[in-house]
């Protein structure tokens, strides 16, 4: 959120797919720090919605959009 690294718990998964109009889809790619052979680290970055699984997809289709918007209250008060 605003340009950060946010971690969004995977129950919330449905609620972010649900509302993902709503942010840049680069925002909403999966990051994953890796560990090479050579012991260096890599950032792996999956882009939206490739790392969706197709069951969060399903719950988010049956959130409503006032459903979705609840469940994320949380997470966009702390990101201000």
């Amino acid at each position: 959120m605003d340009g950060k690294i946010t971690y969004i718990h995977r129950r919330l998964w449905p609620a972010l797919v649900s509302l993902a109009g709503r942010f840049p889809k680069q925002r909403l790619a999966a990051l994953k720090d890796v560990h090479t052979p050579s012991g260096k680290h890599k950032l792996l970055v999956t882009p939206f919605p490739g790392w969706v699984p197709n069951e969060v997809l399903q719950a988010a289709q049956k959130l409503t959009e006032k459903q979705a918007a609840s469940q994320l209250t949380s997470v966009l008060s702390l990101s201000s």
